[in-house]
């Protein structure tokens, strides 16, 4: 059964992209950049990369990404069947699924993939409406809050027009990310946002800094590649960097009564935030290495962001990027909040819960918890509460996020020791 939800999960990893795909070719990564990716250079740990697939894991989805498989006519089908206990399965959202209606769809691949194509339709219709209420309450809310509905019913335009005038830096940086190219030609307002703005609204905050290092580093820019990476280390708190759109909707999720509807409404939001990831931190990683450490200041700047972004990151990828950062720039193992064991069996425990229940609707019902919880806590903080008792010093304080720069952290092992 184990080996059945790692079959979906890792098929799911399509339809999760693809719930947000239309997002992405709007957002940041499309046209900047985007022919490499976050994957370039090996920049990227493969385990962040099952992170983002497995956290958002649901049924119907994960079925329907077997049923129309590009690895062949009938491939996932086939592989699915292979799986499937003799009872069967129930599927949340397809419902009971057993070898023999594996086999007739099989049989009938294109009437398989007809009513496949019309349940999705339909479970995807009744998970925008549950947004649509989930917006509706945010919309009453403040700056933050409103932009989030504006981003979840797809009005980016809106979205931007809100950040524009208003000053709550987080609300910024959400309607910043969803700005990619494509939406700055048909949204005016898109076009008037900008990283020097988002510098302003926050001037203690490191990651609209790392967006400008971004930026000048794609532009080729070393001088200004050199100004923001000092601006970077000398703000004394990073801001959260993902999960933002989830961290208003997950805990409102109550609103949409229907378990099966929640699920894919979340699943769905969690398509949309990687759709617009931070992902400066990628373009620090290009900045401080091989020859680019030669030039004055920088290694010295690149040992106090990667020191200073490990200590404050909320999520596992950008603290493993930042960690194996902070050894090859130098910085000392003591200064370095978590090692790389740490990390990884945070990872792994991550892995673990996400793969603990089935795929019924209950279990949906418990995964929506567990997003809700991971929105609460950040991603880093629920991983790192899950290791076993030996591990509880490696937990960061709930103010990691506001650590001065000046203070070297404590070092957190796999050990539990301090």
């Amino acid at each position: 059964m184990r080996r059945l939800r790692w079959a979906l999960c890792l098929v799911l990893l399509a339809a999760a992209v693809g719930l947000g795909m239309a997002t992405w070719r709007q957002g940041s990564w499309a046209g900047e950049g985007a022919a490499e990716g976050p994957l370039a250079n090996g920049v990227l740990a493969p385990q962040g990369v099952a992170s983002r697939a497995v956290t958002a894991a649901g049924a119907a989805p994960a079925v329907a990404a077997a049923t129309s498989s590009t690895a062949g006519p009938g491939a996932g089908l086939e592989s699915l069947a292979a799986q499937l206990p003799p009872e069967g399965l129930e599927v949340c959202g397809i419902g009971h699924l057993t070898a023999g209606t594996v086999q007739r769809w099989l049989a009938d691949m294109v009437g398989a993939r007809a009513w496949m194509k019309i349940r999705m339709a339909e479970l995807e219709r009744r998970a925008d409406a549950g947004l649509a209420r989930v917006a509706a309450r945010l919309a009453a809310g403040g700056e933050r809050e409103q932009v989030a509905a504006r981003l979840l019913i797809d009005d980016v335009k809106g979205a931007s027009v809100l950040a524009e005038r208003g000053s709550d830096a987080m609300a910024y940086q959400m309607a910043l990310k969803a700005c990619g190219p494509l939406a700055r030609a048909s949204a005016p307002s898109c076009a008037r946002l900008s990283a020097q703005r988002w510098a302003a609204l926050d001037p203690t905050d490191a990651r609209p800094w790392l967006r400008l290092l971004e930026e000048a580093h794609g532009r080729g820019d070393a001088v200004a590649v050199d100004a923001a990476l000092a601006e970077a280390a000398a703000r004394p708190h990073l801001s959260r960097g993902g999960y933002l759109l989830e961290m208003h909707v997950a805990p409102l999720a109550g609103l949409v009564p229907d378990v099966t509807d929640r699920a894919h409404g979340l699943i769905k939001v969690i398509g949309m935030d990687a759709a617009r990831w931070d992902t400066g931190y990628i373009a620090l990683a290009r900045a401080c290495r091989g020859d680019e450490l030669q030039r004055l200041q920088r290694p010295q700047h690149c040992r106090i962001v990667a020191r200073q972004v490990l200590a404050a990151a909320g999520d596992l990828l950008e603290a493993t990027l930042a960690q194996q950062l902070a050894e090859r720039a130098g910085v000392p193992p003591e200064q370095q909040a978590y090692d790389a064991a740490t990390l990884k069996a945070a990872q792994s425990a991550l892995l673990a819960r996400a793969h603990e229940d089935g795929l019924d609707c209950a279990a949906l019902a418990r995964s929506s918890e567990f997003w809700a919880q991971r929105a609460a806590q950040g991603e880093l903080a629920l991983a790192l509460s899950l290791l076993p008792p030996a591990n509880a010093a490696a937990r960061p304080p709930a103010s990691a996020a506001s650590r001065p720069s000046t203070a070297a952290p404590t070092r957190q092992t796999s050990a539990g020791k301090a």
